[in-house]
């Protein structure tokens, strides 16, 4: 348990450590499926980047002409995006907000933004907690805006989701103490975007890993409601 409180405050109060430590566990896919989502991003789209760490994609997305608000629970984080942002001299295209990713609602107005993502966020939340997350998302996209969410999500194949079982019980330990999260595998992503009032318009699995990237639009026709928060703890 000391162990894992070291390494716990180790990479919270050094975010930058953070970045390095996903790049290792996840053998650098992350960063090309940020270069993927960035890629689909067009000059003047209002993006919100929901758990947004770093930066690292946010400022992606701003480099394609986009102006991004970033979401996270972590200060620390926070303070290191806008580092990043000054650095880039693009702080006038960031905002930022400090808070839970299950607090969207009380930040936006609806139909605010054009452009939704979430790459290794939706997976630290129970799965009774992903639909409400997405519907709020879903209140503030314009009609026609999209979402876009990269994350882990159990296999659906038998044979490789019983392996990917096994490797989860082998790693959990140092993935816990290097990402400073649990790990909640997503299952059925793509019913869960559908089920949270999108049009998945896209489903990507990346082959030799457990990442799904997943593609949604808002029909034009659906209109804004109040998401119904489920009764687990925030």
């Amino acid at each position: 348990m000391v162990l894992m409180y070291g390494w716990m405050v180790w990479v919270e109060h050094a975010p930058e450590r953070y970045d390095w430590a996903v790049s290792l566990m996840t053998f650098g896919r992350i960063d090309r499926i940020k270069d993927e989502i960035a890629a689909t991003v067009h000059p003047g789209d209002e993006v919100l980047d929901v758990g947004c760490g770093t930066g690292t994609l946010a400022l992606r997305c701003i480099e394609r002409g986009a102006r991004v608000t970033g979401v996270d629970a972590s200060e620390f984080m926070l303070k290191q995006a806008a580092k990043r942002a000054a650095a880039a001299g693009c702080s006038d295209s960031l905002d930022l907000v400090h808070d839970s990713v299950t607090q969207l609602g009380k930040h936006f107005s609806g139909g605010q933004f054009d452009l939704v993502t979430a790459t290794m966020v939706l997976g630290e939340f129970p799965q009774e907690y992903l639909e409400f997350i997405l519907t709020e998302c879903r209140n503030l996209l314009r009609p026609g805006g999209r979402i876009l969410i990269a994350d882990e999500c159990w296999p659906r194949n038998p044979v490789v989701r019983l392996l990917y079982r096994l490797a989860m019980t082998v790693f959990w330990i140092p993935q816990f103490l290097f990402l400073r999260r649990p790990l909640f595998p997503i299952r059925d992503l793509d019913a869960i975007v559908d089920g949270a009032g999108f049009t998945v318009t896209r489903a990507k699995a990346y082959r030799g890993t457990s990442f799904r990237l997943v593609s949604g639009v808002k029909p034009a026709e659906v209109r804004s409601e109040p998401a119904t928060r489920p009764a687990v703890p925030a």
